[in-house]
C-alpha cells in the first residue's frame, strides 16, 4: 500500500511541477481520515441531516402532545356526549310522539259532544293516561269502549243522545202576510172577532153583532 502511495505522490509531484499548476495544484488527501468531502456530497448530506434533524424534532413534539393528553379523559368525554345526544333525541323523538297523540285525542274527543270545556279537558287527560295503542291511521285502539264506559258514568257531560225515534214535532205552516192571525181551536170566531173588533167601542161579543 505504501509502494501506491509513494507511486501517487511522485506522479502528482509531477503533475505539479507544470508552470499551469503551481496555483491549483492537485492534492492528495486520505478520505479514511475524514479529511475531505466533496461540496456537492456535503451539502447533499447536510441537508438530508437537517430534515431527519427537523423530521425527528417534530415527532418527539408530536409524541410529546399524545404523552400530554388524558386518553382515557377524552375517552370519557366522548362517551358522555354519545350518551347525552342519544337521550335527546330520545326526549326529543317522545315529545313529538305525544303531540302527535294529543292532537288526534283532542279531535277524536270533539266529536263525542262533550257539553263543556272543563269536562273535555278532564275527559282528555283521563284518556291519554290510558295509554292506548296508537294506529299508523291517526285513531286510538279500545277508544270507543272507553268512551262508552265514560257515558255511563258521567252523563249528564254529554249532550243526550237523539233516539230514531224522537222525531221532532211537526209545525203546521200558515201562509199570510204581518199581521194575520190565526186563531186557536176553541172558540175560534169569538177570538177571531175580539182580535178584530176589540177597539170597537161598538162591538159587544156577541155573535152576529
Amino acid at each position: 500500500m505504501r509502494n501506491l502511495f509513494s507511486q501517487v505522490e511522485a506522479k502528482l509531484n509531477e503533475i505539479n511541477g507544470a508552470a499551469d499548476r503551481k496555483d491549483n495544484p492537485v492534492k492528495f488527501i486520505d478520505l479514511s481520515e475524514g479529511n475531505y468531502v466533496g461540496k456537492e456530497n456535503y451539502t447533499r448530506l447536510q441537508t438530508e441531516a437537517n430534515g431527519y434533524k427537523t423530521q425527528l424534532a417534530d415527532a418527539n413534539k408530536e409524541i410529546k402532545s399524545y404523552k400530554d393528553m388524558d386518553i382515557d379523559g377524552i375517552k370519557a368525554n366522548a362517551a358522555e356526549w354519545e350518551q347525552k345526544y342519544n337521550a335527546d333525541t330520545a326526549s326529543l323523538n317522545k315529545q313529538l310522539d305525544d303531540q302527535k297523540k294529543s292532537f288526534a285525542a283532542e279531535r277524536y274527543l270533539d266529536g263525542q259532544k262533550i257539553k263543556s270545556p272543563l269536562a273535555k279537558k278532564s275527559i282528555l287527560r283521563d284518556f291519554l293516561s290510558q295509554d292506548m295503542k296508537f294506529r299508523e291511521d291517526g285513531t286510538f285502539e279500545g277508544a270507543e269502549e272507553y268512551m262508552k264506559k265514560i257515558r255511563e258514568q258521567y252523563p249528564d257531560d254529554f249532550e243526550p243522545e237523539k233516539k230514531p225515534e224522537d222525531k221532532p214535532e211537526k209545525k203546521t205552516w200558515v201562509r199570510g202576510t204581518q199581521g194575520t192571525y190565526k186563531p186557536g181551536v176553541t172558540s175560534s170566531d169569538e177570538a177571531y172577532r175580539k182580535q178584530k173588533y176589540g177597539n170597537n167601542k161598538y162591538y159587544k161579543g156577541n155573535k152576529g153583532e
